[in-house]
Parts: structure tokens; C-alpha cells; sequence
């Protein structure tokens, strides 16, 4: 992974123009179009929107987990559609934290257990 040196004053997520669109039999779907946003560093941000909204499709490609059809994706002053599967992983578990909405606790274990 290039080493990437990122100053205070760029944003730490710079999303431009992204567009995620997926293959079906007899159809493409366009699950997102032209999201564009920048994060600063110590910021706090919700994604919210009704089921079926792309919230997920949105966080993953944020996240490297997948890559946009069209548009970019800056984390941390890195390109992530230029870097290999290996280097994604790297970059995520460097500077990428999920909070998932359903946390799978076992019910017999309190959340601390």
C-alpha cells in the first residue's frame, strides 16, 4: 500500500461522483448515482434513509469492501479503486470502524460479556 501522507486539511473521505450499478439477466440496476461528499477529520456522520435506500451499498463502497461502478473514493488521502484486494484490507483495518445497527449479542451474555 502506498504511504500516503494526508495533512488536517484534507478531508479524510472524498467521494466524487460515485455511481454503483448492478448487472442483472435483462437489466442493469442503479442502486447509487452521483453521491459526492467530503468528511473532515473528527467529524461525526449519519447515514440515514428508508429500507432499499443504498445506505449499505453506499457504506461498503466507502469502506473498499466493494468498488463503484463510476466515481472515486478518497479514505486517508488513498485512491481505494487503485489499490489490490490485499491493500484495501490493510487500509480498513488501519483507519475503517462499523458500528453495525443489529450487534448479534448472544442473549444469555450481557453486552460487556
Amino acid at each position: 500500500m502506498t504511504n500516503v501522507k494526508a495533512d488536517r486539511l484534507t478531508p479524510m473521505l472524498r467521494v466524487d461522483n460515485l455511481t454503483h450499478r448492478v448487472r442483472l439477466e435483462t437489466d442493469t440496476l442503479t442502486i447509487l448515482q452521483g453521491v459526492s461528499l467530503e468528511i473532515n477529520r473528527g467529524e461525526s456522520v449519519a447515514i440515514v434513509g428508508r429500507s432499499g435506500s443504498g445506505k449499505t451499498t453506499l457504506l461498503g463502497l466507502l469502506a473498499g469492501l466493494d468498488t463503484p461502478s463510476d466515481g472515486t473514493v478518497e479514505l486517508d488521502g488513498a485512491m481505494i479503486s487503485q489499490l489490490s484486494e490485499d491493500e484495501r484490507a490493510k487500509l480498513r483495518a488501519h483507519r475503517v470502524g462499523f458500528v453495525f445497527q443489529s450487534f448479534q449479542l448472544l442473549p444469555a451474555l450481557s453486552a460487556l460479556e
